[in-house]
């Protein structure tokens, strides 16, 4: 059986856009004693022996050793180590070797160890990737776990649909959120401009950016192009129109009139300077080291996940407030998303191991506190309880812009999506490239919606 999987890129999600590139492995042993000594550093590896869940010592007498590899900054990298470090010292028969990278080619990579038969026994997993591998039998279902060592009690029954394909658990949410727009406090203190608030709408933007360039003197755009961000913008348009991106048995859920809507909006935007031009917005794909509000260019931008890798790279006051709301009478555009998750590889002999992993990152109260916000707003009421408490400002921020969707969410009864399908990744780069050539002006709207629904068509097909 053919276990590789196209590459499908994304945007980082929820799930914390990687501030990095560099790939670090550790396929070695340490003692104990030097793994714990590691273990709270960004060491490559961190290698731990242990005891069974249950702490028997048959499992001590016979140690094993599996390999878990994840994508994202550094934060999230020290964060793991921590969390590894604090499994080991209560399972010292088990050995973790640790491997990660920034996302871009991160699935490249997984993909080449799955063709060569060395993919890892526990892996991060993206959201939008998780029915694509899933249907190629790549990942295992965990729930045969569940409720014996995997206690996914405490979870909202809508964020755990996020790690589902079919009925069946494949990865286990690591965090929840709602979509934000994060924007430069400081900038706009600094030029008086009162910040947006969370029930403004799309023609509100359009307002509030065009005016905030003209009084930060045309040097800032008011706001990033969100254009080419489906998760992180374009989505919450669709479900405000009662429409989505994908529909459940896998096709576009939307038709050309509403790309045609949508594209032209950003081109309106461009036009009057409210959003910039596509030099800009290309320089910033999937790279939020680079994002225009970092490097000085917007004071506002689109994009999931941001609230939490936005905050560590500038010195700037970051705050946050829902994407914008459509017309009276449209629908709730947010839903709870899932951040990034935690799968196990189908062909694993090491899958229990994965699962108690899993289940201590997900349960146990240090490993909450050692992972705080890197891996999104914690999943359940326990974990943001817990975290909440040593949260810096700006996190302090975001939870609270995350609770306001929250309600939101929980009032209008609102559904998570369906499961991204097979192709969606390469359905995300056609949004992007699409609306950067209406940007650079290579493609008229027409001509650009026209590429898109091709290319889109024969991805899912």
């Amino acid at each position: 059986m053919d276990f590789a999987v196209p590459r499908g890129r994304r945007s980082p999600v929820a799930h914390n856009h990687p501030v990095t590139t560099r790939t670090r492995t550790a396929p070695f042993i340490l003692s104990r004693r030097d793994a714990l000594r590691l273990g709270g550093g960004v060491a490559a590896a961190a290698a731990f022996g242990g005891l069974s869940a249950c702490g028997t010592k048959t499992e001590a007498d016979n140690p094993v050793t599996l390999r878990m590899t994840w994508w994202g900054g550094d934060a999230r990298t020290k964060a793991y180590q921590g969390v590894l470090a604090a499994f080991g010292r209560s399972h010292p028969g088990i050995t973790v070797t640790a491997d990660f990278s920034g996302y871009d080619g991160y699935f490249d990579k997984i993909n080449a160890n799955i063709a060569g038969g060395t993919a890892p026994d526990l892996l991060q997993m993206d959201t939008a990737l998780v029915s694509e591998y899933a249907g190629r039998d790549v990942l295992r279902p965990l729930d045969e776990y569940l409720g014996d060592s995997l206690d996914l009690s405490a979870y909202p029954e809508a964020l755990l649909a996020a790690g589902m394909v079919d009925g069946k658990l494949y990865g286990v949410p690591s965090g929840t959120g709602g979509v934000l727009v994060t924007y430069d406090a400081t900038v706009l203190k600094a030029a008086k401009a009162a910040p947006p608030t969370a029930d403004w709408s799309w023609p509100d933007l359009t307002a509030y950016a065009t005016k905030l360039t003209k009084t930060l003197g045309g040097k800032v755009y008011g706001v990033s192009d969100g254009g080419g961000d489906d998760v992180g913008a374009f989505q919450i348009f669709l479900r405000q129109r009662r429409k989505d991106l994908f529909t459940a048995d896998g096709a576009l859920g939307y038709v050309e009139q509403d790309l045609t809507e949508w594209l032209t909006y950003w081109d309106e935007m461009r036009r009057r300077h409210a959003a910039p031009p596509g030099d800009i917005t290309s320089a910033a794909h999937n790279d939020s080291a680079k994002n225009p509000l970092i490097n000085g260019q917007v004071a506002m931008t689109f994009g999931s996940g941001l609230e939490i890798s936005l905050p560590p790279l500038t010195d700037h006051e970051l705050d946050f407030v829902p994407v914008p709301a459509g017309p009276a009478g449209s629908a709730e555009g947010q839903y709870l998303s899932g951040g990034v998750l935690l799968s196990s590889f189908a062909r694993s002999e090491r899958a229990k191991e994965a699962v108690e992993i899993i289940s201590f990152l997900t349960n146990d109260e240090e490993a909450i506190k050692i992972m705080g916000l890197t891996r999104g707003i914690p999943p359940t009421d326990r974990a943001r309880e817990i975290a909440g408490a040593q949260l810096a400002p700006a996190q302090q921020r975001a939870l609270a812009a995350t609770n306001v969707v929250a309600a939101r969410v929980t009032a209008a009864e609102a559904k998570a999506p369906p499961s991204p399908p097979k192709g969606a990744g390469q359905v995300k780069e056609l949004l992007f490239q699409n609306n950067l050539a209406v940007a650079f002006k290579r493609k008229t709207v027409p001509a650009a919606v026209k590429s898109f629904f091709a290319g889109a068509t024969s991805a899912l097909s």
